[in-house]
């Protein structure tokens, strides 16, 4: 089974020691200091702590769903997880119509039906890039994890994301955020992180 604590704690780990290493070193800000003379660190910043959000969100949604589709297959245990997984996946059972065939059994009809939804979404997952509310809106929901409504986390979010994708893509960005934004950007994230990873716990408690 996923350890979504030990995710969540190495996530922190990682996301603290980005800190100490890019920007810490600008904060407080210096009233004279040239925005050029910490661009470098504050790119490398985002775009770093972006992918380590990123790796955190897949590593838990293809957690959360190797554990409830075992749960099913071993114990029969149905959940939000796997109801949502099947709707999102457009799961449709196909009944076989030819009279002379011995009867199917209902689990025999649904573990390829469940297996194909999973491993759909691992693809997807796998395809996927960029941690964007879109982005957790299809990450997130097919395993049943509602996304926060707080206004400043996803403000965060959505500030880093485009950060991020000004500072990889487009070379030289015409500006860059302030050290201090940065990094409130990152740490609203990161409790985002961790409402994220709350309620895959519950989702896991609820099949153990």
């Amino acid at each position: 089974m996923v350890d979504v604590n030990a995710l969540h704690r190495e996530l922190t780990s990682y996301v603290t020691e980005l800190a100490r290493k890019f920007v810490d070193g600008y904060i407080p800000a210096d009233p004279n200091a040239s925005p050029d003379a910490y661009a470098h660190d504050v790119k490398a910043y985002c775009i770093l702590a972006h992918a380590a959000f990123e790796e955190f969100i897949e590593g838990v949604a293809l957690g959360v769903t190797e554990y409830a589709t075992n749960q099913w297959l071993l114990q029969r245990k149905v959940s939000d997880v796997i109801i949502a997984l099947l709707c999102c996946h457009g799961a449709k059972i196909k009944i076989d119509d030819d009279e002379n065939t011995s009867e199917t059994k209902p689990f025999d009809y649904l573990r390829p039906v469940i297996n194909d939804a999973k491993a759909s979404f691992s693809k997807e997952i796998y395809g996927n890039h960029g941690v964007s509310i879109l982005y957790l809106r299809s990450m997130l929901i097919p395993v049943a994890i509602e996304i926060t409504q707080d206004a400043n986390q996803l403000n965060s979010l959505k500030k880093l994301a485009e950060g991020r994708g000004n500072y990889a893509h487009k070379g030289r960005s015409k500006s860059v955020l302030a050290p201090e934004d940065a990094k409130r950007y990152v740490q609203d994230v990161l409790t985002l992180c961790n409402d994220v990873r709350t309620k895959a716990l519950d989702n896991i408690a609820k099949l153990t």
